[in-house]
């Protein structure tokens, strides 16, 4: 058969298969992360008619011709990747992320331990951050991979940590008031009072049983050492500002006739420490003839400093760190990620807790990567060497939280190349036409 057949059908095949691949483009215009591609035409093989010759210069020679060729239509030559990269989309998800680079993040099921090895690894490639986290606290993409990283090193990344034991509520607590007379048959002289409460006593000249208190708790709060000697030596009261919440004086209440001597009050006072910090609690001692209860709770702003995230250089899954105070995986309620891949978590106290960090990983030759399932890469043979490394704003890129990576197919091009290959297509099956009619002109020469 005559070869503008042959050159025809090569011609469909060549066409139909870029076809395909514009159809493909167009099919992932919505897929995050999606890289086009190019479909490039190569000549087909070729058949010498006359063979070329050199010239010679001697006496009755010819010179040299060029050889004739006839080609046998167009084959493949190459379908590559186009990797730049794609614009960015909005998302309401603060665990969406996508690289501002050339890089790949680094996901695959799980690999114990710690490694450098990205091509040893089994791991895939992936420009799509859908992050989020299971059951375990390891953090996943979309399709169930774990993402792999810098983890946070063991004994760092500890946050601050709010003051304990700042606040301590004293109830029903006993108030001695004894008078002091001058002549002790007169009861009318009183020069002052003694005021008791748990055990420690001052002298003041108030008759009016909340002054007297007060004058009480300004002894205690002002005067430290001199109150020292009391019955409560280890409570250094310099440390605490006392408030009084409640008091109740019998005087008041004429269903009672108290003694002139040691008459009992009572009082609920408010005992918080001046510097907040870990604390035992206060030392009361239970007075004689009644007692009184405590309470402890923790309103104190100020924290104690934590330890700084330190990552380390090898690779590994990321997960959420354990409390070292309570050791369980701390609770975070919200998440973000930095530009350096840092991922941080809000936990329930409002601390923040680092979580790890994000790796990018640079291919020498993005094109020699191979696809796999949904968006994943693996290293080809001919991809060159892959090296993970923390997002800096190089080559590699730096992390966008809040937006994903959507597609890089230009809709206007590949819609002139459909444009295109259709009229190729038709131009090649014509070639197939015409060859038809000719070889139809041939068999009727017999006729």
């Amino acid at each position: 058969m005559v070869r503008s057949m042959v050159a025809g059908v090569a011609g469909l095949k060549s066409h139909q298969s870029k076809l395909d691949v514009i159809g493909n483009n167009i099919a992932n215009v919505n897929t995050w992360g999606f890289k086009s591609y190019s479909y490039n035409f190569k000549d087909a093989m070729y058949t010498n008619s006359i063979n070329s010759t050199g010239g010679s210069i001697i006496a009755g020679a010819a010179g040299g011709h060029n050889a004739s060729q006839v080609g046998y239509g167009s084959t493949v030559s190459s379908i590559s990747n186009v990797y730049t990269t794609g614009a960015p989309s909005p998302s309401s998800r603060t665990m969406d992320c996508m690289i501002d680079g050339t890089g790949f993040f680094l996901v695959g099921n799980m690999v114990n331990g710690s490694f450098t090895n990205v091509e040893g690894s089994g791991l895939f490639l992936s420009r799509v951050g859908i992050f989020s986290v299971d059951n375990n606290g390891y953090l996943v993409d979309d399709m169930g991979s774990y993402v792999y990283g810098y983890a946070v090193q063991e004994g760092t990344g500890i946050p601050e940590k709010p003051a304990t034991a700042a606040e301590y509520t004293v109830e029903d607590a006993q108030v001695n008031i004894t008078e002091k007379r001058e002549d002790l048959n007169d009861q009318n002289k009183i020069t002052s009072y003694d005021v008791t409460i748990g055990g420690i006593t001052i002298n003041t000249k108030q008759a009016d049983f909340k002054d007297q208190v007060q004058d009480w708790l300004t002894a205690v709060s002002g005067k430290a050492q001199d109150v020292q000697a009391g019955t409560n030596p280890d409570w250094n009261f310099s440390q605490y500002n006392i408030a009084l919440n409640r008091y109740q004086d019998p005087r008041t209440d004429t269903t009672q006739q108290p003694p002139n001597d040691k008459i009992p009050g009572t009082v609920d006072l408010t005992i918080t420490k001046k510097t907040t910090g870990p604390e035992t609690g206060p030392s009361w001692t239970t007075p004689a003839g009644g007692g009184f209860t405590t309470t402890q709770t923790n309103p104190g702003n100020d924290r104690e400093a934590g330890t700084a995230a330190v990552y380390p250089d090898t690779l590994s899954t990321i997960r959420i760190p354990i409390d070292p105070d309570t050791g369980q995986r701390y609770d975070i309620q919200s998440w973000r990620i930095d530009e350096d891949g840092t991922i941080m978590g809000t936990d329930n106290q409002n601390r923040a807790i680092p979580i790890g960090q994000l790796a990018l990983c640079t291919v020498e030759n993005p094109n020699g990567l191979e696809k796999a399932s949904g968006y994943y890469y693996t290293v080809g043979a001919n991809a060159g060497e892959t090296e993970a490394i923390k997002p800096n704003g190089g080559p590699a890129g730096k992390i966008k939280s809040g937006w994903l990576e959507m597609a890089n197919v230009d809709l206007a091009n590949e819609f002139s190349n459909m444009i295109t290959t259709q009229r190729g297509f038709q131009a090649n099956s014509k070639i197939i036409t015409v060859t038809d009619e000719m070889l139809q002109e041939l068999v009727n020469m017999k006729r």
